[in-house]
């Protein structure tokens, strides 16, 4: 593909797409683009820093104030040549590549001229090749290096912020905030066999934590309408099935309104875009952090991303740049995954770390692994966690793994009839080490 024309198509996808300029403009700058290109994107640069959208008209409108000779259809045109946004980030590094390889090629020229010059020292040009070679690595340079002092002075700030001694986003549940800290910047894996209730689990805290920081929910597994449901229902406390049909008494009717005025302020998006790759996902969640700064991404299943058609190696590889990119745009990810059957094989049905399914570096990736677990499920006689017979509705978030933390059990509750979890309501129950 010519270099002109992926200079168009960066330009056209940041003025057609809502958060592209976002995506790029740590990549970018204006003098990578050639001809009147660069032109338009130091408008949009303007245009930005304005606090003003970006789009069509706002650039063309900042053109014409700066007396540009460009026609507002030459800007338009740029709008034709866009496929899709999901490459504008690997679009964008071939112009930086390109930029760059141009710079390093006017340096040899210009090395070979004042080489001739006999009264240039070597000091002197080496001197001056040294600092644009390191203006260059710097630009290239995406995770700069920070003073101690600097990073312990901002985490004693954050420190101060803090309520209740959790690190992250309070989801509800009080047993599993407290094990774990909250939903703190990092990956959360929720995993369980399928009919745990992950969904259900999923909706649960993201309700409840959306109340704190928008969350974004991601469901490969469920259309965005069924969410919507299972959030009306968690809301409600109605059943999801008389929702769906509309069987709502009048007793309920108060809670039903209430619900769906409550439903109106939450900061909750839902995308079910189907088998997902890891370049699609990447491109919507730096959308969502251009629009609202720090959010909970939840998703509902790793397994149900598109793995290239190798499971286990797409599994692994997925997983490892969700990790990256929590880190990167310092967001809390909850990252729901199913269990292998070697579940079913043992007696009491206790999930281990050894049954994440494709697990590859799962259990090294994550920031915490909790397990869900219920026994009245498989029908057992006796609760082989607490001990005693089982009781219905008992669940338990097994935490097999925490990073800041201790390996605890919880006590929840799974509400079949609304998929919903809540906290026990046994309050003499704390926490056991598993």
């Amino acid at each position: 593909m010519k270099h002109e024309k992926i200079e168009a198509i960066v330009l056209g996808s940041i003025l057609m797409e809502k958060g592209a300029y976002h995506v790029v403009s740590g990549i970018l700058q204006p003098d990578y683009f050639t001809g009147w290109h660069e032109e338009v994107y130091t408008a949009i640069v303007e245009v930005n820093a304005d606090g003003k959208p970006i789009d069509l008209l706002t650039v063309c409108d900042k053109l014409k104030a700066k007396r540009s000779n460009l026609k507002a259809y030459d800007v338009a045109a740029l709008t034709n040549k866009i496929g899709s946004s999901a490459n504008i980030e690997s679009h964008a590094w071939i112009l930086k590549n390109k930029a760059i390889k141009r710079e390093l090629e006017l340096m040899g020229l210009m090395i070979a001229q004042e080489a001739e010059k006999d009264n240039v020292s070597v000091n002197d040009l080496l001197d001056n090749v040294q600092q644009r070679v390191n203006a260059m690595t710097t630009s290239f340079e995406q995770v700069k290096p920070e003073r101690l002092a600097t990073i312990i002075n901002r985490e004693l700030t954050e420190r101060s912020t803090r309520e209740g001694g959790m690190m992250g986003v309070p989801t509800g549940l009080h047993k599993w905030d407290k094990a774990i800290g909250g939903l703190y910047t990092g990956v959360h894996v929720v995993a369980a066999r399928p009919a745990m209730g992950k969904t259900a689990f999923a909706v649960s805290i993201a309700v409840n934590a959306c109340r704190e920081l928008p969350v974004c929910f991601w469901s490969g597994e469920m259309i965005r309408d069924k969410i919507a449901l299972r959030v009306e229902s968690y809301l409600s406390g109605i059943e999801t099935e008389r929702l769906r049909l509309n069987r709502i008494n009048d007793s309920e009717r108060i809670k039903y309104d209430q619900a769906h005025t409550t439903m109106q302020d939450l900061d909750f998006e839902v995308d079910d875009t189907p088998s997902i790759n890891f370049a699609q996902l990447r491109i919507k969640c730096l959308k969502w952090k251009a629009k609202f700064g720090k959010f909970i991404l939840v998703m509902d299943y790793l397994g149900l991303m598109d793995d290239g058609g190798d499971e286990y190696r797409g599994v692994t590889q997925n997983s490892k740049n969700i990790h990256a990119m929590a880190n990167e745009l310092d967001i809390p990810i909850v990252l729901l995954h199913q269990l292998s059957r070697s579940v079913e094989s043992r007696p009491n049905k206790v999930p281990q770390l050894s049954d994440l399914r494709a697990s590859g570096g799962i259990e090294q990736d994550a920031d915490t692994v909790t397990f869900l677990y219920r026994p009245d499920y498989y029908e057992l006689p006796d609760d082989p966690i607490r001990g005693g017979q089982t009781e219905k509705g008992k669940a338990y978030g097994i935490i097999k793994k925490n990073r800041e933390g201790e390996c605890l059990v919880c006590d929840l509750q799974f509400v079949g009839q609304s998929s919903r979890y809540d906290n026990w309501n046994v309050d003499n129950v704390d926490f056991t080490p598993f």
